[in-house]
């Protein structure tokens, strides 16, 4: 449950669809909700419910017409007044006597009655009928918005939503820094940014001109980087697709790439055996680093910014430093495999690998000791990613799931198996309640893990 409530100032914006505010207000509540936790959990919560809303399916049967009190009170006061007079011969209102004899005079001097009468009984029954029909409506709305939209929240395993906006292979997964988008790379050449929670279409980057394999959102949300086999890393704006820089120094296909946590520069992994750390808006190379001698297919930054972890498929993991280049440890402790993924726990202490020996290995950091061997995957892992809270780690494999294990233990807690091929790409929500899996399928899927 929510600690805090949101801002009073901002409770409005927050509720509202981001279509329905103004560019300069978007910009303010983007800004606002990076520094209030509680707004932006708030506005996660209201996007949720309105995702769920949009996914039920239409009603089978058509609203009935509005009921209003006021036309029954209408006929009952009718009811118990007198009639007005009718002209003679003139043919009366609906409920007056149809006709009338002429008279003698203009006027009849009698008034005429409704044939209806209301007892005490009719006029309790009129007046109850329209509550008691919308007493019936709101039950009805509760027991099936209840059953439908409840379990959403809390279900675990339960997919919230497939993203089927690619035509080929998604091979790179990445969320947003505030949650609200998703950004997915695919092997039709494009990145596509959508809604995390309606998967409405935001941006599609079109600058590749081969497989877009790897895909880094910058820390404060307004850049990201993609990778591709055309050899380049492309810098760009998120929400406008704006090129903002395209780093050309790798001279075979880029299969990593990861932001530095100060949003200041780039680490890239390439086929070409070297990694690159370079600044993220002007190319700059910093540092070109050479203890590979085989294709790098992962990288990933340490949270304090001082090291880099990338491994290759000569089966090694290096962590050296950021920036001078120097190694500090390799990783060969293990039966071997081709490294597809790697991920650094969120306190830094830890490096887990996914391999193509079908196993997860975890090492201390900065001692090179391994602690764990997690199996059960099939085939090769290729995705990897650690929980916010360091508690857990997601990873993807060739054998169409995604396994969530205890990260302490290595024991498996739940098995999503909601794809129908490779799930190469694997992300958690920045508040740790969901899960993003990208796959071969060409789908993006959002779903709740079973966490214990």
């Amino acid at each position: 449950m929510r600690n805090q409530s949101p801002c009073l100032a901002w409770a409005e914006k927050i509720a509202l669809r981001q279509e329905d505010l103004s560019p300069a207000d978007r910009a303010a509540l983007y800004a606002h909700i990076q520094t209030c936790p509680a707004c932006g959990a708030a506005q996660a919560d209201y996007h949720f419910l309105d995702s769920r809303l949009c996914a039920l399916p239409p009603p089978a049967l058509k609203p009935l017409p509005r009921l209003s009190l006021q036309v029954f009170e209408q006929d009952e006061r009718e009811g118990e007044k007198s009639a007005p007079l009718v002209k003679a011969g003139s043919v009366a209102r609906a409920g007056d006597i149809t006709s009338l004899p002429e008279a003698p005079t203009a006027r009849s001097s009698l008034p005429v009655r409704q044939n209806r009468t209301p007892g005490r009984l009719g006029t309790l029954y009129r007046k109850s009928l329209p509550l008691a029909f919308v007493a019936c409506l709101i039950l009805a709305e509760i027991l099936v918005f209840g059953i439908r939209s409840a379990p959403s929240t809390s279900a675990p395993g339960m997919s919230l939503l497939t993203y089927r906006g690619h035509t080929d292979y998604v091979d790179a997964v990445a969320w947003s820094p505030n949650g609200q988008y998703i950004a997915s790379g695919s092997w039709d050449h494009t990145v596509q940014v959508w809604d995390a929670l309606t998967g409405t279409l935001i941006t599609t980057y079109k600058g590749h001109t081969d497989v877009v394999s790897a895909l880094a959102w910058s820390p404060n949300g307004e850049y990201i980087a993609s990778a591709s086999w055309d050899g380049t890393v492309q810098v760009w704006n998120a929400f406008s697709g704006t090129l903002i820089y395209t780093y050309q120094q790798h001279t075979d296909a880029v299969s990593s790439v990861a932001w530095s946590p100060n949003g200041k520069d780039i680490a890239s992994g390439s086929w070409d055996h070297t990694v690159r750390v370079w600044d993220a808006f002007s190319g700059k190379t910093l540092l070109v680093y050479r203890g590979h001698n085989e294709f790098v297919d992962a990288v990933s930054w340490s949270p304090n910014g001082q090291y880099i972890a990338s491994g290759d498929r000569n089966n090694i993991v290096e962590i050296w430093s950021a920036h001078t280049g120097n190694t500090l440890h390799t990783y060969t402790e293990y039966s071997g495999g081709i490294i597809e993924a790697l991920a650094w726990s969120p306190d830094g202490n830890y490096i887990a690998a996914g391999s193509r020996d079908t196993k997860v290995y975890v090492w201390e950091a900065f001692t090179g000791n391994l602690l764990l061997t997690y199996t059960g995957h099939t085939n090769e892992v290729s995705a990897l990613a650690w929980s916010p809270n360091g508690q857990y780690i997601a990873s993807g494999g060739w054998d169409h799931t995604v396994r969530v294990w205890n990260a302490l233990t290595g024991i498996t807690l739940f098995v999503y198996r909601g794809h129908s091929n490779t799930v190469a790409a694997v992300a958690w929500s920045p508040n740790g309640r969901y899960i993003a899996s990208g796959s071969w399928d060409h789908t993006v899927q959002v779903w709740v893990p079973q966490l214990t």
